[in-house]
């Protein structure tokens, strides 16, 4: 028995009866065939033929189907098995597809002549030398013999991963610097962290970076309005360094909801923080011991998850600076621009060959310890689950490519910058020395070993996140009562929040207690109420945000006048501060595509919604 899945170019793509579930799964996903490619054959990679059968559509239509279809490849280097056909899901992949397709159509293979076009397409612009230097390490990396030259549909995502990973003058068409050295677009150092009233950037931190002729991105205004958001996206996505003070002068409210998010995306960032203490004033006014403890919290959380990450939390701003500059100084190694451009792919291999069988393919154990030994940090179940099924268990090096590729990327809209940007798989602090490197520290030791999970089962259906200081007991009489109707696991109440009790402060060992809850469950809720600060609630949320949790976020913003939190009246200043977070942690959400509520009803019914349609 057989069944068929139409194609766009109308192309029966025939699947025996013992794989229906992967019919069923393209029917889904609206996949497109690659069949055409199935065989490639060197010597008739120009696709010319696919050129011709993708202009029987309108362009509308073209790029329509293109943008919204999961695509079906082959990677199994020529096997071709209907049981090897992969689905790929991923936004960063998925646009890298659509470039070629709509240059050289349905093809995984992109000839010599056509690499610089598709790759001005999007907005790059290599050098010949760099094109050139690019299909020598693809032949080399891929192990292919002949004297035909081509990208793979692996290997060029990892070189567009790439480009955008360099100093966007070198690659991009950017605009040059308006006013004040704020480089949104070219800089190499993002100054984020505190600001008014602290001066450290203008007194310290710019002298110093513009003596080593280091250019940067100065986010700190006279009045922040909510628009500066994307802008500082912007800004924070082109740095190579992300520099972070978070001092005791601020509440650091967005400072420590940033850092949570960039560290987990694998960002570079240098840190500089300094404790708080009871009794002392912010901008004039004395915090009460509540909120002292509430800030304590965050900042033990923020830096709990930063040390797990084997990332050095510098005392002092010129410690930081030091290792900034060292940092930006070794990127390079004192390799050529066509070698900085390769490093990674060869890196690549060099890692797969090490995980790798002698079939030349990883399972999906060897591949979770593959990504961490490369991002420094652990792959989630739901993320793997998206590329490895019981009837794919492993995965060849082309396969590896793109999905090292996918998995670094930001995902964020490109429709507000000029193209994806995200950081090299390896450019961390190291924590055994007062210096910063830019090797991989897991191979020196320096971070905790590799995730070692292999039964992929989760403890609870959803986390239950938020304090347990608001008044309006959402848990009990919304949450709980909605999850056990539709027979959904949740964590016990006593370990559904995170506070800090009068007579004892949170340790390192109950965030990551916290961490390993959440870690074990399918989806989190969190939950930021109109009544509390939620400092610690919005930095969770900011790290699981960026790792890919399946989450949902229900934000309530603090009410402008009459606000009272644990029968403490919050300032005007402490408001904003703390609607800031709510902003920023937000836009992060939204930016991955996270679902966002205010009504906590309909932000648990969402929840009930993602895990039955698991």
């Amino acid at each position: 028995m057989e069944s068929a899945v139409m194609t766009p170019g109308n192309t029966r793509l025939k699947v025996r009866g013992k794989n229906k579930s992967l019919t069923r799964l393209l029917n889904r996903n609206h996949s497109l065939s690659n069949k055409n490619n199935r065989n490639a054959r060197p010597n008739s990679l120009r696709s010319s033929s696919n050129q011709r059968h993708l202009n029987h559509f309108p362009k509308s239509v073209r790029c329509n189907q293109i943008d919204n279809a999961a695509f079906v490849n082959n990677i199994n280097n020529g096997n071709d098995t209907e049981e090897r056909k992969i689905i790929f899901h991923g936004n960063f992949t998925r646009e890298v597809y659509n470039a070629i397709c709509l240059r050289l159509g349905h093809t995984l293979y992109i000839p010599e002549d056509s690499v610089q076009s598709v790759f001005n397409d999007m907005q790059l612009y290599p050098s010949k030398d760099q094109v050139s230097e690019m299909l020598k390490c693809a032949r080399q990396c891929g192990r292919r013999n002949g004297a035909s030259k081509y990208l793979t549909f692996g290997e060029f995502c990892v070189f567009v991963r790439e480009m955008q990973n360099q100093n966007p003058k070198q690659n991009r068409k950017i605009q040059s610097c308006k006013s004040n050295n704020k480089c949104g677009n070219n800089c190499e150092v993002f100054l984020g962290g505190s600001c008014n009233p602290t001066t450290w950037r203008a007194d310290t931190a710019i002298p110093e970076l513009q003596k080593h002729g280091i250019t940067f991105y100065n986010p700190q205004v006279s009045m922040w309005v909510p628009e500066l958001v994307a802008q500082e996206h912007d800004a924070k996505q082109a740095a190579s360094v992300l520099l972070y003070v978070v001092d005791n002068q601020t509440r650091s409210t967005v400072g420590m909801i940033e850092v949570a998010y960039l560290v987990a995306s694998g960002r570079c960032v240098v840190i500089v923080a300094h404790s708080y203490r009871p009794g002392q004033s912010i901008m004039g006014e004395t915090i009460t011991q509540r909120e002292y403890r509430d800030l304590v919290e965050g900042q033990t959380t923020l830096l709990t998850l930063v040390r797990s990450k084997g990332i050095k939390v510098h005392q002092t701003l010129p410690s930081a600076l030091q290792c900034t500059a060292k940092i930006l100084r070794n990127v390079s190694n004192d390799m050529t621009p066509e070698e900085q451009l390769t490093m990674k792919l060869r890196k690549l291999r060099e890692i797969f060959d090490s995980c790798g069988g002698p079939n030349g393919e990883i399972d999906s154990l060897k591949f979770m310890k593959a990504f961490q030994q490369l991002t420094q940090r652990e792959l989630t179940n739901n993320e793997l689950y998206k590329y490895f099924t019981p009837n794919n268990k492993s995965i060849t090096f082309e396969k590896f490519c793109m999905l090292m590729a996918e998995l670094t990327s930001d995902n964020c809209d490109t429709s507000t910058t000029n193209g994806w940007v995200s950081q090299p798989f390896q450019r961390q602090c190291s924590t055994n020395n007062n210096t910063c490197n830019v090797e991989n520290s897991v191979l020196n030791g320096t971070i905790d070993e590799p995730f070692t999970n292999t039964s992929f089962k989760n403890k609870y259906d959803v986390f239950l996140g938020g304090t347990h200081n608001s008044l309006s007991n959402w848990r009990e009489d919304v949450a709980i009562p909605t999850l056990k109707k539709y027979n959904i696991r949740y964590n016990p109440v006593s370990t559904n929040g995170y506070e800090v009790l009068d007579n004892k402060s949170v340790s390192d060992e109950d965030v990551l207690e916290w961490k390993q809850m959440m870690d074990g469950a399918d989806v989190l809720l969190f939950v930021i109420t109109e009544d509390t600060r939620s400092l610690t609630t919005m930095i969770l949320a900011a790290h699981y945000i960026a790792i890919g949790k399946n989450l949902v976020l229900c934000v309530q913003h603090l009410p402008e006048e009459n606000c009272v939190v644990g029968n403490e009246s919050l300032s005007e200043q402490a408001i904003k501060d703390y609607n800031r977070g709510r902003v920023y942690v937000t836009d992060m959400a939204k930016r991955k595509q996270i679902p966002v509520f205010e009504d906590i009803a309909e932000a648990v019914q969402c929840v009930v919604n993602m895990i039955q349609s698991r």
